[in-house]
Parts: structure tokens; C-alpha cells; sequence
């Protein structure tokens, strides 16, 4: 039997996100501040029916809205807080409350988390990165077992961490130019610890992505990019360990970052 263990979403809450149209679209045509609130709820509830826990039925995104609002102004005490940035963390528990955090965060720098997405080599060479923001993305050295708790993101994260550690990477939030791919147990390529990936397969070329097959999380960003056709999920056999090479450029994406490019390293 597991551990006691909460379900986590996180996302990004950026005043200026209100002027990106898709993010407006993605929250039903109301303009909001938190990337891909609508996503992060969906998922928190689809996770739950995973684990065969209690599925709140009074959280519509508006009050979801409003438990992280609470959150970033301290119940209504620092309605100035409104103005700054925050990475904003969610919990939904077995018996169905929801708990949410707000931490202060710079801006990104980029004002569309989601453009790195578009570039592929047919546009230039080298993607319009430079090398310092590059993550390195290290290729695991032992598999990861698929299983319920790589599909849903918990608060037992014994198996991330664990490949992180096996390349010196500290634990999240500490931030970090390193990261860890991941594979699981038949070889296939599932996810990053923090982020999903996709690599350029296919002719023409285009972003390939892992399949939730893999066991890898079904992020936001992830669900974002696939249904804009920015992605496209693998087939059987196309994404697997040793289909991987040194120095690929591979594009990450989560619900805080948004999309960033890495390169993988081998070794």
C-alpha cells in the first residue's frame, strides 16, 4: 500500500497572459491570467478517477480561479499582489479538498510561452535559443516502471527524484540547466522529471512526442500543443531509447515554463 499522497497541478499566473488569444480560447473565451487553468483542473479531475478517489463536483474553473486568487493576495489582505507573477501550486487530496500555494517568480521572457513551438529545422538550423538558456537533457541510465503514478502527477515523486539524483540534479523548485530523460522498462522514451518532450521525427520533420502508452504524465501543455497540431504523438517503436542520439535538439514543455528547448546528452 502507498504512501499518503495529493495530486499536483501547477501553473503560471501572469497578468499579461490575458492578452494571449489562444489561452483566452483554452479557458472558454474569458480571458485569464493563469496559463491553461481549464487544463489544470480537467487533469486534476481525471487524475482522480485514475486513483478511484472522490471527484469534487462543486470546482468550475471559476472557483478555481478563485482559490488561487486567494492564494496569490493572502485571502484579499495584498490585492497588489495581483500585479506581480507567481508559480501557483494545486492539490486536490483523496477525500477531495483542494488545497493552492502562490510563490513569487520572475517573468518569462518571452511573451508566448507556447512559440518555441513553432520553429523546426525546415525554418533554420539551429533553434532561436542560445546556448546558455539550452537545457541539457541527460538519457537515464536505468529504466523507470510505467504505473499510476507516472500517468498522474502526485506528491510521491520517489522515482523522479531518484533520476535526478543520479545526475546530481537537485529537487524542484531549485532550478537547474540539467534535466533527466526517462524511459520506461520496454525501452520506451516517456518524459523529462518536470516536463514533457518531443523531438523532431518524420519527413517533413515535425515535433513527435511520447504516448500516454509510455506511461508518461498527460501535462497541459502537452494537451495544448497536440490539439493546435504543433505536436504529433508517437507511433509503436518510433520513440524509443535507442532512437535517441547526442546533441538532438528536443523541445520541453510543462504548464509553468510553457515550451524550452534542450539538447540531449548521452553519457
Amino acid at each position: 500500500m502507498s504512501a499518503p499522497f495529493d495530486l499536483i497541478s501547477s501553473t503560471r499566473y501572469e497578468p499579461r497572459f490575458r492578452d494571449l488569444s489562444w489561452n483566452t480560447d483554452a479557458n472558454g473565451g474569458k480571458p485569464s491570467p493563469y496559463l491553461l487553468l481549464k487544463y489544470h483542473r480537467e487533469r486534476l479531475l481525471d487524475a482522480a478517477k485514475v486513483h478511484d478517489w472522490r471527484v469534487p463536483t462543486d470546482l468550475p474553473v471559476t472557483r478555481l480561479e478563485e482559490l488561487c486568487s486567494a492564494a496569490i493576495t493572502k485571502d484579499g489582505d495584498c490585492p497588489e499582489m495581483l500585479e506581480s507573477n507567481f508559480r501557483i501550486r494545486i492539490l486536490l487530496s483523496s477525500s477531495g479538498s483542494i488545497s493552492v500555494t502562490a510563490a513569487p517568480i520572475s517573468a518569462l521572457s518571452a511573451h508566448d510561452p507556447a512559440a518555441l513551438s513553432l520553429w523546426l529545422p525546415s525554418s533554420s538550423p539551429q533553434p532561436p535559443v542560445s546556448s546558455s538558456d539550452l537545457l541539457i537533457v541527460h538519457l537515464d541510465r536505468v529504466p523507470t516502471p510505467l504505473s499510476a503514478f507516472t500517468r498522474t502527477k502526485t506528491t510521491l515523486r520517489d522515482h523522479y527524484n531518484s533520476a535526478r539524483d543520479r545526475f546530481n540534479i537537485p529537487p524542484p523548485p531549485t532550478s537547474s540547466q540539467d534535466e533527466v530523460l526517462l524511459y520506461n522498462e520496454k525501452g520506451d522514451i516517456m518524459e523529462t522529471s518536470i516536463r514533457n518532450i518531443a523531438f523532431i521525427r518524420r519527413s517533413p520533420p515535425c515535433w513527435v512526442t511520447p504516448s500516454t502508452s509510455s506511461g508518461c504524465l498527460p501535462g497541459v501543455m502537452r494537451r495544448f500543443l497536440l490539439e493546435q497540431g504543433r505536436i504529433a504523438e508517437c507511433t509503436e517503436g518510433e520513440l524509443t531509447r535507442e532512437s535517441i542520439f547526442d546533441g538532438e535538439y528536443v523541445l520541453t514543455f510543462n504548464g509553468v515554463e510553457g515550451c524550452r528547448f534542450g539538447q540531449i546528452k548521452i553519457g
